[in-house]
C-alpha cells in the first residue's frame, strides 16, 4: 500500500476513539502501547478518548470512559467488560470522534466496530495478540477455541478498514490468514529518555545483591506462554560453571507459585529472586541494574521488553522466535539461540567476557533509537489521515483530503 507523505503540522487535531479489552491499573503490553502512543498523540495535539472495562482499583480519568466488568475466571486481575451501553452512541457523537482505533476483535473492539460503521468513520485494528496461543485460558473446548478465534480474527480484520501489525511476522501472518484489509507495520515505541540516569545499585540494595554478582534480568507476565520455566532449566545447568550471579524475575502472573516451586526443586532458589509486582519507576530502575537480558518466550508478537532492555544497555539472551529477528541483530546487541545449550553458553559467554558484553550493550542502546515513541507516533498520525481520507462519502474526509502532497 502507497502511504502519501503529509505534513502533520499543517493538519487539523484529531479526536481519536481508542476501544480496548484491558486498560490501566491491568498491565499487559497492549496496555503499555495504548498508553505510549496516547502520550505522544496528546503531546502533538490530538484528543485521545479511552473506552475500556471498569476495575475494583481504577480511579476516575479525564477521557476515560469505563464499562462495567467482570473478573475473569482463569486470570486473576484481568476483567472482562460488558459492552453495553445506551449512552455510547450520543458519546461518540458529542466528542466528533474522527478515528475509531481498536486494540481488540472481541467485546469493546465489537462495540468499537458497530460505532464506527454506525457514524462512517474509519476503523483501525492493531493486532497485539496471536489469541489463538493463549486458549489455555479458555476452560473448555480449547482445541475448538483456536479455530474458532482464527476466524473470528480474519473477519474481523476484513471489517476494518485499516490493520496495524506491531512486526512485519504478524503483518505476513495476518495477510496469509486471508485477511484482504491494507496492513501497516508501526511497533510500540519506548520514551528513551524515561531509560537514561537511573540508579543503577538500586536493584543491588533492595535484594541484598553482592557487588561481584552479576544480574541477570527477565521482565515479564509470569504465565506459561512466556516460557519462564526454561530460563530456570538454564539456570540451572549454567550453575554447573557459574555461581556468582543472580536470575532476578520481574513481574506476577499466575505461574507465580508454580515458578517458585520449580527453583525450590532443583535447589537454585538462592540464585534467583523474584521481585512481584513493582512500580513503574521501579521497573526503570530494575533495568538500569542488570547486566544481561533473557527471553524464552515464542509468542510475541513485538516484545517491547527486549526493546526496553536495549534502551538499557543490556546485551540480551533470546530464544528464537518469529519476531526476533525485527529486533535483534545476533553477534551485536545480543544473541538469538535455538536450543537450550545455546542458550546457557551465550550467557556464559557474556559473564566470561564483560568489555563484550558491555560493548553489545552499547550497540543495544544505538539501535533502540529506532523504536523512540515520538518518531512512532508520527507514523501511526500518517496512517490515521491516510484512512481518514481513503474513507469514502463520509464528511471527515476534508480533514485530511485537502492536505495532501
Amino acid at each position: 500500500m502507497r502511504m502519501f507523505e503529509l505534513d502533520l503540522n499543517t493538519l487539523p487535531k484529531l479526536n481519536i476513539g481508542i476501544f480496548t479489552d484491558s486498560y490501566r491499573p491491568y498491565i499487559s503490553g497492549v496496555v503499555r502501547s495504548i498508553e505510549t502512543f496516547r502520550q505522544d498523540l496528546e503531546r502533538l495535539g490530538h484528543n485521545v478518548y479511552i473506552f475500556a472495562p471498569d476495575y475494583p482499583e481504577a480511579k476516575p480519568e479525564k477521557n476515560v470512559f469505563r464499562y462495567l466488568s467482570l473478573p475473569a475466571p482463569t486470570q486473576p486481575g484481568f476483567f472482562f467488560p460488558i459492552p453495553i451501553s445506551f449512552r455510547l452512541s450520543f458519546t461518540v457523537n458529542n466528542l466528533k470522534l474522527d478515528i475509531i482505533h481498536v486494540h481488540t476483535p472481541f467485546l469493546m473492539g465489537s462495540l468499537g466496530a458497530v460505532m464506527a460503521r454506525r457514524f462512517g468513520l474509519p476503523l483501525l485494528f492493531t493486532y497485539h495478540t496471536l489469541y489463538q496461543n493463549y486458549t489455555h485460558y479458555i476452560p473448555m473446548g480449547r482445541s475448538i477455541s483456536a479455530h474458532i478465534i482464527k476466524n473470528w480474527n480474519k473477519n474481523f480484520c476484513n471489517r476494518c478498514d485499516m490493520i496495524i501489525a506491531p512486526s512485519l511476522f504478524v503483518k505476513n501472518l495476518i495477510q496469509d490468514s486471508g485477511v484482504t484489509k491494507p496492513v501497516q507495520v508501526i511497533p510500540t515505541g519506548l520514551n528513551l529518555d524515561d531509560y537514561c540516569g537511573k540508579d543503577k545499585h538500586w536493584l543491588r540494595q533492595r535484594y541484598g545483591i553482592a557487588p561481584e554478582e552479576k544480574i541477570i534480568l527477565h521482565v515479564g507476565r509470569l504465565a506459561k506462554e512466556k516460557n519462564i520455566g526454561f530460563i530456570i532449566d538454564a539456570i540451572e545447568q549454567l550453575l554447573k560453571s557459574h555461581s556468582c550471579f543472580k536470575l532476578v524475575i520481574v513481574g506476577t502472573g499466575t505461574e507465580e507459585d508454580e515458578l517458585k516451586s520449580l527453583c525450590k526443586q532443583k535447589n537454585i532458589d538462592r540464585h534467583v529472586i523474584f521481585t512481584g509486582q513493582v512500580t513503574h519507576e521501579e521497573l526503570l530502575k530494575c533495568y538500569a541494574g542488570g547486566d544481561i537480558f533473557v527471553f524464552a518466550s515464542r509468542s510475541e508478537t513485538q516484545g517491547i521488553v527486549l526493546i526496553e532492555a536495549k534502551a538499557s544497555s543490556m546485551p540480551i539472551v533470546a530464544l528464537q522466535a518469529p519476531c526476533m529477528d525485527e529486533i535483534l541483530t545476533d553477534g551485536e546487541d545480543g544473541f538469538i539461540v535455538k536450543s537450550m545449550p545455546a542458550f546457557v553458553q551465550k550467557i556464559r559467554f557474556l559473564l566470561d567476557h564483560e568489555d563484550i558484553a558491555q560493548k553489545m550493550g552499547n550497540t543495544a542502546r544505538v539501535k533502540a533509537a529506532a523504536f523512540s515513541s515520538p518518531l512512532l507516533a508520527q507514523k501511526l498520525l500518517q496512517v490515521y489521515y491516510y484512512t481518514l481520507w481513503q474513507k469514502k462519502d463520509t464528511p471527515h474526509r476534508k480533514k485530511a483530503g485537502s492536505i495532501i502532497k
